[in-house]
């Protein structure tokens, strides 16, 4: 599956923070094309961050020595930087890599033995304000013909708030849609406040102050990994 793992170079998050409300670059996602690869294909994971605006991002890819479960895999980026787009007072980055699913001697023994073999990749993200994201992950390799290839990734979409919502509590739901081969695991994140329970499709954001804020909704595969976002700029008044 495709997994984020993340370790800030000064602290994933520190006590106080709520895992929820991003205060600095913070990782949510990596999304695979295509969602399940067999031997030799070419594979582009896109990584997903948000944190504060105009942000000089260094993505540097790594090999993953701490590795237990997958083979450490070199990717090769196809993006210069992160791409940034803003979401009210944050901004969502974007950046892209390609690797090549392995189709030597070890990588067919592990699909003989265990059904699939697991290629871990590693991307360290870190910006000009002292902090930073090290991203790890699994893409998956099946040999062709495998069920697994009807893994497709999920669609989402915010319901509510739509552009105004109403300081204090609002009703955050999302909808996602997905062709029902495996379960979906949503999270929601924000730019203040607190979600209720921000692992649920249909929850309440708490103490969100006036003024433009940013909401986030993600949704992965279970067992694929298989990612999608979207985000909103909510005025609340």
């Amino acid at each position: 599956m495709i997994g984020v793992t993340c370790a800030s170079m000064t602290a994933c998050s520190d006590d106080a923070e709520r895992p929820e409300t991003i205060t600095k670059l913070r990782a949510l996602g990596v999304a695979q094309t295509p969602t399940t690869a067999k031997p030799g294909d070419q594979v582009t994971l896109t990584f997903y961050l948000a944190g504060q605006p105009q942000l000089k991002i260094t993505a540097q890819p790594a090999l993953d020595s701490m590795a237990r479960y997958g083979q450490p895999v070199a990717v090769t980026p196809v993006d210069q930087a992160p791409t940034e787009t803003t979401v009210g007072p944050l901004s969502l980055y974007t950046y892209r890599v390609s690797l090549t699913a392995a189709s030597d001697a070890a990588t067919t023994a592990a699909i003989q033995a265990k059904g699939l073999a697991r290629l871990r990749y590693k991307v360290n993200f870190s910006t000009d304000v002292g902090d930073g994201e090290s991203i790890v992950g699994d893409t998956l390799v099946y040999p062709p013909g495998s069920p697994q290839f009807e893994w497709q990734p999920p669609t989402v979409s915010i319901d509510k708030p739509i552009q105004e919502a109403s300081s204090g509590s609002m009703a955050l739901e999302g909808t996602v849609n997905s062709n029902g081969k495996e379960t979906n695991r949503v999270g929601w994140f924000v730019s203040a406040g607190k979600i209720k329970n921000r692992k649920s499709r249909s929850t309440e954001w708490q103490d969100a102050p006036r003024g433009t804020q940013a909401v986030f909704f993600t949704v992965r595969g279970a067992k694929s990994g298989a990612f999608a976002i979207k985000s909103q700029a909510v005025t609340v008044n």
